[in-house]
């Protein structure tokens, strides 16, 4: 399960169909508080969106607001191979290789100390999450504090 609580204490919740989805929104806080975006997934529910906004298909929901996301996406969807333990150095030439193949260019802090700050900061949340008894709750902040 997936709670969101907003600072003026109202909740919304999803139940995530499978671990892994649980894993991916993991590795969204991992990569973009290591790169410190405010418009990801969490920063933007940090700024109001909510879970229905963000999985409005159509777009509609999001505006201009969800422009980097299919970019971090992306980078997330990459970076699944961080917690895998595939190498840093060939997982920053597979994201410039990806870049120069969609005629792009990877943004600058694409770099293996992110990957490797990603890849600490994903030991960190997993364990955080393993040791958490059942029924109990994993928190998160965002901003990180």
């Amino acid at each position: 399960m997936l709670e969101i609580e907003r600072g003026n204490g109202a909740r919304e919740r999803v139940t995530c169909e499978t671990r892994s989805y649980l894993v991916h929104d993991l590795l969204h806080f991992a990569v973009e508080s290591e790169a410190q975006l405010s418009n990801g997934f969490w920063g933007l529910l940090a700024r109001g969106k909510t879970l229905a906004d963000m999985n409005d298909r159509s777009g509609t929901a999001m505006g201009v607001e969800s422009s980097e996301l299919p970019l971090i996406e992306q980078i997330v969807g990459a970076l699944s191979d961080v917690v895998k333990g595939r190498g840093t150095s060939e997982i920053v030439e597979a994201l410039r290789s990806y870049a120069r193949l969609c005629e792009t260019v990877a943004p600058t802090w694409i770099t293996e100390a992110f990957i490797d700050g990603v890849r600490e900061r994903m030991r960190q949340l997993v364990g955080r999450w393993k040791a958490t008894p059942v029924g109990s709750a994993l928190e998160l902040e965002w901003p990180l504090v």
